[in-house]
Order: structure tokens, then C-alpha cells, then sequence
């Protein structure tokens, strides 16, 4: 990335250090987990790992992503605060929900057998919704470290579970457990370190500072958690479809993705905290649109080769690598490479429409893309050669292709 500030490739070096040892223990790990679980397992967890990434992605209000973004400590400190209390209420209903009606909600979403482990939904909105906020406050005090640290962690419980699980023979709870410790075993880490680091913040805390940064930031819950429901329901509302009308597809869609994710995470989060911790920086020295633009570059041009290399080479390593039953994953791969590509390098610096206080096209945009991603769906299952799996990934690189244009357009106009 030369051309960036020092700073900013030593905060994302050290955010992708632990990111990427995190990655590859998972990834090391895969080829005997698809061993130990079968496809029909992995549909379950792609049902799980939907509905929780659906409630986690706003069950902080958002009031998360204004963290770093604060224009002082004592509003960032109430913003998680905030945060933290949304979470609280989120998980209470979707416990009393889930504990009083699994099964129908199971079948209102296409998959009677996820009814058995609905109970763990609210444990991972909780897990994952906490992590989230908390590693939005370490990253404002630019704990990138600490961050690395505990992705490390959760990758490592993560992988262990799985297998251990796997090897006991309890499926699919292996891969329930291990996909959530994966995404939010981190938040007790976090925590601690706010308690012995952070308790001068913590000590302004106060009732009217709770209600006063609420309504200073009242522009995050009201457009930005529609914005967000809508872009994980775009993610997220298609898998449930592709489960209900082809449950082996979505087991095979999930294992892709997962792989594919690899460079998301690896890469794509971590460049995005550091943007998002530099933002309001670079919009008050007159030069976010220039900083955006660079990182937008850098990223396509770092993710062309790997991504094209994944696309060609896929199904022919997938059989080999994950077992002969997971052939078809591989041919999915191929599919959504250009969509993983789109949304690598516009992902990371999208939350310059937050920063620039463009909430209410980052919401229409979103909400687009939901229409656009489910009507694919839809309208693909019925053409005779194209499947549903076909136009869910040719819907998310239209879809990112035009975010890409939006995002750059607006932060160019402040």
C-alpha cells in the first residue's frame, strides 16, 4: 500500500498480523472439518450463521460504528455504553422468542431442522453484537494489537471446537459452537481491557451523557440500522432461500464463502477499522476523497491476481482438497470471485458515507441492493441452466460494482 501514511501500514500490518494467523488456522482446519460434517450439516450452520449475522449486524443500534468516529472520548464512551445496552435487549427478546418458539420459527424460515439449536441464536447475536462494539472502542484508541490478539484467539477456540466436537461425533453442534466462538470469543478480552485500562472514561458515564449522546447521534439507529439490516439481509435472505429450495446448495454456498471470506477478513476488516479510525482526520484536512481513492486502488489491485487465481483454480483443488462430495463448492467459488473482488475494494472504505453524514444514501443503497440480490434469487431458480447460487453471486458484483461508484461520488462532493 505505499503511498499511504506510515501510520496507517503499521496499524493495518499489525491489525492483519493477527487477522491473518487467525485465517489461517481455520483455514488449516478446514479440510478435516468437511471430513468430519457433511453437507447437510454445513445448510444447518448456513442457517444459523445467517439469522445470527442478520440480528447481530444492528442489535447495537449501530451506535458501534460512531465509536471511532466521535468527536470526543466521553461521547465515544456513552456511544458503547449505548451499544452495549442495545445488545442487552436485543438478545433478551430474540431469547424469549427462540426459547418459547423454535420450531415455528424454524419453519418460517425454510429449515424445520434448525429448531433443535435455535436456543444459540441468542447466544451469538450476544457474542458476536458485544465483540463488535467492543472492538470498535479498542480500535478508536488504537489498540490494533489487542485486536489482532483476540482474532488469533477466537479462530484458535473456533477450530478446536469443530474438531473436537466433530471427532466426539456431535453434529452439527460442533460447527454451531465454532462458527460463534470464531466470530465473538473475543469480547471478554476486549471487556477486561476497557475495566483496567479504560476507568477514568468509564467514570463520566452518566444517565443525562447517555440520553444527550443519543440524541446527538440519533442519525446512526434511525438510517444507519435500516441500511444495515438491509445489507446483511441482502447477504443473508438469499442463503435462507437457497436452503428452502436446495438445502444441499446451501451447505456447498457456505463452505465457498467461507473460504472466500478468508481475504475479507484478512484484509477487507482489517484496512476498514484502520479507515474508519482515520476518517474524520482526513475529511477535516480536506483530503478524504484522495485517501479513499488510494485504498480503493490498492485494494483492487492487491486482490485482482489471488481472486482470479481462486476463480480458475477452484474446482479442480476443492474435490482434492475438502473431499470428492464437495466438488460443486469449488464451482461456486468461480461464480463469486468477482463479487468477493467488488466488495474488497469498496467494503473497507464505505463508512466514508457515515463520515461524511451521507446515512440516507448508504440506507437507499442498501435497501436497493436487498431488492436486487433477492429478486436474482428468485428470478434465477426459474431459468432452466441458471440456478438460484448462479444469481445470487452475479447480483453481488452489479451490486458492488454500483456501491463503488455511490461511495466515491458523494465523499468527492463534501
Amino acid at each position: 500500500m505505499k503511498g499511504l501514511p506510515s501510520t496507517v501500514l503499521r496499524d493495518v500490518i499489525q491489525l492483519l498480523s493477527g487477522t491473518a494467523i487467525g485465517r489461517l488456522i481455520l483455514l488449516a482446519a478446514m479440510p478435516l472439518v468437511t471430513r468430519l460434517y457433511s453437507p447437510k450439516d454445513f445448510e444447518l450452520l448456513a442457517v444459523y450463521a445467517a439469522l445470527v449475522g442478520t440480528v447481530a449486524v444492528v442489535a447495537c443500534l449501530r451506535f458501534e460504528i460512531a465509536i471511532p468516529l466521535a468527536e470526543n472520548d466521553d461521547d465515544a464512551i456513552h456511544l458503547l455504553a449505548l451499544s452495549l445496552m442495545s445488545v442487552a435487549g436485543v438478545v433478551a427478546l430474540i431469547f424469549l422468542l427462540t426459547l418459547t418458539l423454535p420450531q415455528q420459527i424454524a419453519e418460517l424460515v425454510g429449515s424445520p431442522g434448525t429448531g433443535a439449536y435455535m436456543w444459540l441464536i441468542a447466544l451469538g447475536v450476544a457474542m458476536t453484537a458485544s465483540y463488535s462494539a467492543l472492538q470498535f472502542w479498542a480500535a478508536r484508541n488504537r489498540r490494533f494489537g489487542a485486536i489482532a490478539r483476540t482474532r488469533v484467539g477466537q479462530a484458535t477456540t473456533g477450530a478446536v471446537t469443530m474438531l473436537g466436537f466433530g471427532w466426539l461425533g456431535l453434529a452439527p453442534m460442533g460447527l454451531l459452537l465454532g462458527n460463534m466462538f470464531s466470530l465473538g470469543g473475543g469480547g471478554l478480552s476486549l471487556a477486561a481491557q476497557v475495566m483496567r485500562w479504560d476507568r477514568a472514561a468509564l467514570r463520566v458515564l452518566t444517565r443525562r451523557g447517555l440520553a444527550a449522546t443519543l440524541g446527538k447521534y440519533r442519525r446512526y439507529p434511525i438510517f444507519s440500522t435500516p441500511e444495515a439490516l438491509a445489507n446483511v439481509a441482502g447477504i443473508q435472505v438469499p442463503i435462507l432461500m437457497i436452503a428452502a429450495m436446495a438445502e444441499a446448495e446451501a451447505g456447498q454456498l457456505f463452505l465457498a464463502m467461507q473460504i472466500m471470506a478468508a481475504p475479507m477478513t484478512l484484509l477487507g476488516a482489517s484496512v476498514g477499522q484502520v479507515y474508519a479510525s482515520r476518517a474524520q482526520e482526513e475529511l477535516r484536512n480536506g483530503t478524504l476523497y484522495r485517501f479513499t481513492l488510494s485504498m480503493m486502488r490498492r485494494l483492487f489491485l492487491i486482490c485482482l491476481v489471488p481472486m482470479a487465481a481462486a476463480a480458475l483454480l477452484a474446482p479442480q483443488f476443492f474435490p482434492v482438497v475438502f473431499g470428492a462430495e464437495w466438488a460443486r463448492a469449488g464451482v461456486i467459488v468461480t461464480w463469486i470471485a468477482p463479487w468477493m473482488l467488488l466488495q474488497l475494494t469498496v467494503s473497507p472504505v464505505s463508512m466514508g458515507l457515515h463520515v461524511t453524514g451521507n446515512q440516507r444514501i448508504a440506507m437507499s443503497l442498501h435497501v436497493f441492493g436487498l431488492a436486487l440480490r433477492v429478486g436474482s434469487v428468485g428470478a434465477a431458480a426459474l431459468i432452466p441452466g441458471i440456478g438460484a447460487v448462479e444469481g445470487y453471486a452475479t447480483s453481488g458484483a452489479l451490486f458492488y460494482g454500483l456501491c463503488a461508484i455511490i461511495v466515491l461520488g458523494a465523499i468527492r462532493k463534501t
